[in-house]
């Protein structure tokens, strides 16, 4: 029986085929090769591209062109970093802190990715997580200036003033100048109230980096602070002289403007930060301050409208905006912002802002909600005797004759020499009819302040109140006797 095939046949028909198979692989091997490195090539066009068109401020168009190297390399952790760095440039520093990480995890052990990702977390408010980051780019790479000044930055940022004040001076042994340790352990002397010492921060970080931005601005702070307001002028002035467009600058020296009464200049340097930048809530707001203070409120009125605007779920400004409009007596629209404010005043408020607010709640004509008010901001300050005194006068003004006793006995068991409150006595005494009891009480009060004027005063008006009783009880006793 023949076999089917010769193996002779066989072995050259197999060999024939191994050869094409082979072939076949070694060119499309070949293929994939010459292909990668196409692929490669485009890649890194792309980067070159992108680092040009950083150069040239145009950082929308970068972020396009690593996004596309990444598609094709996207393990390259350098073009990640380079990918958060325009991220950051441009604003953008959420998106630019999970490409941080993410070239942090493909190069851990680049120190400049490090610090770089330390820094945007504690731009970004997640300081703790900046920390650990900006300590292991200290140990790693302890010439970064920059790495020291942000953990004294965000220590002191999380109050930790004293540990600010070890990394200050941890950092001073391995760096020879470090302007920008100084300018963080300014601030943070600003905080600690220690003026002095953040003047002298902050001159020796100008006079080792004359151009660190802001420097002059946070000395004139810190002089101003420490009650040197003339020094403080001028050196504001030499800073606009050198960046006449810096908005925060110009807002710093406008409000030390406003607390030397120079209003006019202070007004000048808001509208020169509104025309840098329109939108500016800070400046607006503090623009309708000066007007309201001018006695100009109509204009004040315009600038806390356009807050309200630009900030619509905001509430900084309905207290100045209500005041200005009883001022000019719209008296309407002023209850209703002073409504519209319970709904964002905290019950953490501080004192002050709770009395401002009675006091315009009492002026609007408001005593049912001014009581309501105060009745929870004397849970806070149970024996604060000027929120007592408004709630008292709340109760009289609203009819309610019964609590404004209450809390007036209160307040003269607390100051017995508060002849205003001795008043108020006697007279809700005589508006419920009870004259014997308004004579006892004014008695009294006379008895612990005899030098009120006020009491005098209403003394003579008892007297006359009671004038015609007493003629009617001589009418009738001079009938009873004929």
């Amino acid at each position: 029986m023949r076999p089917p095939f010769h193996e002779d046949g066989y072995e050259r028909e197999s060999q024939a085929a191994l050869a094409t198979e082979v072939e076949t692989t070694n060119n499309l091997m070949a293929h994939r090769r010459r292909l990668r490195m196409t692929d490669w090539n485009t890649a890194e066009e792309h980067v070159d591209r992108a680092l040009e068109l950083f150069r040239r401020g145009r950082l929308e168009e970068a972020e396009q062109s690593l996004r596309r190297a990444l598609e094709i390399a996207p393990d390259r952790g350098d073009w990640q970093f380079n990918l958060a760095l325009t991220l950051d440039a441009a604003g953008r520093i959420d998106e630019a802190i999970n490409w941080y990480l993410e070239a942090h995890k493909s190069l851990p052990d680049e120190s400049e990715i490090t610090v770089a990702t330390g820094i945007a977390l504690c731009k970004s408010g997640r300081l703790e997580e900046g920390l650990v980051h900006l300590e292991h780019g200290c140990k790693e790479l302890p010439e970064c200036e920059e790495a020291w000044a942000h953990r004294i930055d965000a220590l002191a940022r999380m109050n930790q003033h004293e540990e600010a004040r070890n990394i200050y001076f941890l950092a001073q042994q391995y760096l020879e100048e470090y302007p920008n340790c100084l300018y963080a352990m300014g601030e943070s002397l600003l905080e600690c109230n220690e003026q002095k010492k953040a003047v002298w921060c902050f001159r020796e970080a100008l006079r080792q980096e004359p151009s660190l931005p802001r420097v002059r601005a946070r000395l004139a702070a810190a002089l101003a602070a420490n009650g040197r307001s003339h020094r403080a002028i001028r050196m504001y002035l030499q800073e606009l002289r050198e960046n006449p467009g810096s908005a925060d600058t110009l807002l710093e020296f406008g409000d030390l403007l406003t607390e030397l009464g120079r209003l006019s200049e202070a007004e000048e340097k808001y509208r020169r930060v509104l025309e840098i930048k329109p939108a500016e809530i800070e400046a607006h707001r503090r623009l309708g301050d000066v007007m309201s203070r001018l006695g100009r409120f109509e204009l004040a009125i315009s600038e806390y409208e356009l807050v309200r605007s630009l900030d619509p779920e905001g509430s900084s400004v309905l207290l100045q905006l209500a005041k200005c409009l009883l001022a000019l007596k719209r008296t309407r629209e002023a209850q209703r912002t002073l409504v519209e404010h319970l709904e964002f005043h905290s019950e953490e408020s501080s004192r002050e802002e709770d009395l401002w607010f009675a006091d315009l709640l009492i002026t609007a004509g408001l005593p049912g909600v001014t009581r309501d008010h105060l009745s929870k901001a004397l849970l806070r300050h149970p024996d604060d005797i000027q929120l007592l005194r408004r709630a008292a006068f709340a109760c009289f003004d609203g009819g309610d004759r019964r609590g404004g006793d209450r809390l007036s006995r209160k307040l003269r068991r607390m100051d017995r020499s508060n002849a205003t409150v001795q008043e108020n006595l006697v007279l809700s005494a005589l508006r419920a009819g009870r004259p014997g009891l308004a004579s006892r009480r004014l008695k009294r009060a006379l008895e612990e302040s005899p030098e009120s004027e006020s009491l005098r005063r209403l003394r003579a008006f008892l007297f006359i109140q009671w004038i015609p009783k007493m003629f009617r009880i001589i009418k009738d006793r001079f009938t009873r006797a004929h």
